[in-house]
Parts: C-alpha cells; structure tokens; sequence
C-alpha cells in the first residue's frame, strides 16, 4: 500500500491519520512477513524429521511405502461407497415406497448397481428407478398415492389391482372358492 493510494480513496486526510494507516499497515506486513519465516522453518524441519523417518522405516519394513499406499487407496474407497450410499439414500427418500421392506429391498439393490458417481451425483439412477418400478410396479407408488391392500375386507368387492390379482380371482372363479 503506497500513500498517494490511500490520499486517492480518502481525499482530505490529515498527514497524521495517513501516519497512522501507514504504520498500521506495517505492522501488518511485519508480523505476516514473520509468520511465513516461522512456518517455512517449520516446515523444513517437518520436512527434514519426515525424510528421516521415512529412511528409518525403510530399514525395518522395506513394503512399506506399498502398504501406505494401500491403506490410503483402502480408505478413499471406504469414504467413496459412504458417500455414494448416501447419496442413494437421499435420491430414494424422494421417492413414496408401498413399505419401509420395499424401501431396504430397492436401496439393498440400489447399492449393487455400482452407480457412477459424479458431482455428488448419482449417474443412471432414473433409469434404474423406471427398471425398478417395471420388475415390481407395486414396490414404489406414484406421488402422493396410499399402498392398496389386495386382501378384500369382508362384505365388499373390488376391481383386481394388478395382473396377478386378476388371475387369482380368475383361479379362485374357476374353483368355486371364495377371497
């Protein structure tokens, strides 16, 4: 910061207030300026300890280099399934199941999918819902829909819900038996 900027952004100040926002702004720089001296010397300490400590490690466990890289790959791997289940999870919590059994069921196969991820994203997941919904049409409801019981209550009749229901009552017809 140099004086004649300052007297541009603030016209009319006094040589003892520019004093003063001059040698404030030096401290500033100061101590700033000694932080980063501070924190590079410990940094090449750190630096120095971490080569020594590495040298002696190669003497007694000459793989391992090859386990910290495993165990980092391990644990990037850990962390991407807990975000990619979670992430299924709040892409089904969008969705009305006919039960909490058919909500676990379609996450539980959800998760076996291996679903690319991208942006925190789920890639292909609409496209796994409409596969869902296809190979069990009563597991997820439409919006804003109730789960229809195919047991009849007594005294009363009803259309079949789905194909399978039509073709008991058909069987159950055809056999003289009754609901």
């Amino acid at each position: 910061m140099k004086r004649e900027d300052v007297s541009k952004i603030i016209p009319g100040i006094t040589p003892e207030q520019l004093d003063g926002i001059m040698n404030l702004h030096g401290v500033d720089i100061t101590a700033k300026a000694n932080e980063i001296t501070t924190l590079e010397a410990e940094k090449a300490t750190l630096t120095e300890q971490l080569n020594t400590a590495n040298g002696k490690l190669e003497g007694y466990d000459p793989e391992w280099k090859a386990k910290a890289e495993q165990a980092k790959a391990d644990a990037a791997s850990q962390v991407a399934a807990l975000e990619k289940g979670y992430a299924l999870e709040r892409k089904a919590s969008g969705l009305k199941f006919s039960s909490e059994s058919a909500r676990k069921a379609f996450l539980t196969d959800a998760k076996a999918q291996n679903f690319a991820m991208k942006d925190g994203e789920i890639l292909g997941f609409d496209d796994y819902v409409k596969t869902f919904k296809a190979a069990d049409p009563s597991a997820i409801l439409p919006d804003g829909s109730m789960v229809q019981f195919s047991a009849s209550a007594p005294g009363g009749s009803r259309q079949p819900a789905n194909a399978h229901e039509a073709a008991n009552a058909a069987f159950r017809a055809a056999f003289g038996q009754k609901g």
